[in-house]
């Protein structure tokens, strides 16, 4: 079989399968669809050549009637479904994030709770418990010395000392409402969340776990729901949700503009230059090609049924 290190995935969470994409014109090379319903999130892990998918369960956040219990292991050089890792009794895995100690930190949702993968081994080492309803997002430090997990309508932001081998909760940060996405700086001492009852912006600062800062989307009517930085932290996008809008700032949040997507926009990423920024239009089944210079959108191609979430990847 023929194998690749440079490449482009997309979660099609309303296809119900994961497509490798060519990184330059869009055209989908491989389609994986071996999955129990739904593929729902996605993780990298180019070290390990491989990428997780957790299998989130049929439904969405407040009605998943069936939650799942597994996380896919994709083969980025041969380009196929390694197997799953089952979380039982963890219900329900979402976002993920690889620690700077080589540990993979993954939400499960339905559970409250954060399972510590080995992505070497793919094998669940502990589970720390949150003291939440639920465990929607999470993000992690620079140092990688803490973590936060977003816990929706529990209107909290949750901090977990990782220096301490379990994982010791150390504060709960208790915000004026309800948040649906999260996401540290890797450039500077903040994390932002994004409100979920309003198009608006928190930003807290991470040693202090204080509120700092509250920024207003001007050009949303409805809340945003991903955050998202990129690698090196010189911008953020903010991305409507249910409004085929996003927002981008700079690293100091400065806003930079707003820029219409396609519709049902879900999550992003940036190329690895950072001149290019990917939007996965979830509702129409296409994706928004962002020159970042220019500001605008420069394609917007057909990438399967509806992508919720992609990713470019290099592998060695």
């Amino acid at each position: 079989m023929q194998s690749h290190n440079r490449g482009l995935l997309a979660v099609d969470k309303q296809g119900n399968r994961v497509l490798f994409l060519d990184p330059d014109t869009f055209a989908v090379q491989q389609e994986l669809n071996a999955f129990p319903p739904r593929p729902h999130e996605l993780l990298m892990l180019p070290e390990q050549a491989k990428a997780y998918v957790p299998i989130y369960g049929d439904g969405i956040h407040g009605d998943n009637p069936h939650p799942g219990h597994k996380v896919a292991v994709i083969d980025l050089r041969e380009r196929l479904i390694r197997g799953f890792i089952d979380l039982s009794p963890l219900q329900s895995p979402h976002s993920g994030q690889l620690g700077r100690d080589g540990k993979v930190y993954l939400c499960c949702e339905n559970s409250a709770a954060v399972a510590v993968i080995d992505p070497v081994s793919d094998t669940v080492e502990k589970i720390i418990k949150l003291p939440s309803h639920n465990a929607h997002r999470l993000t992690l430090s620079p140092s990688g010395r803490k973590l936060f997990t977003e816990n929706e309508e529990d209107a909290s932001i949750t901090v977990v000392d990782l220096c301490e081998a379990e994982g010791r909760i150390i504060d709960n940060i208790l915000l004026p409402g309800p948040i649906s996405g999260i996401a540290a700086s890797p450039k500077h001492p903040y994390l932002v969340a994004s409100a979920a009852d309003a198009p608006l912006l928190y930003v807290v600062d991470r040693q202090s776990h204080r509120i700092r800062q509250r920024i207003k989307l001007a050009g949303h009517q409805q809340p945003c729901q991903v955050v998202r930085f990129s690698a090196n932290g010189e911008r953020l996008v903010a991305i409507g949700d249910q409004e085929p809008v996003i927002t981008l700032f700079d690293d100091l949040l400065n806003p930079l503009g707003d820029i219409q997507v396609g519709n049902k926009p879900m999550d992003g990423c940036f190329s690895a230059d950072n001149r290019t920024l990917l939007i996965a239009n979830e509702g129409d089944g296409t994706l928004s090609v962002i020159d970042l210079q220019k500001m605008q959108v420069v394609a917007t191609p057909t990438a399967g049924t509806g992508c919720e979430v992609l990713s470019y990847f290099h592998i060695k």
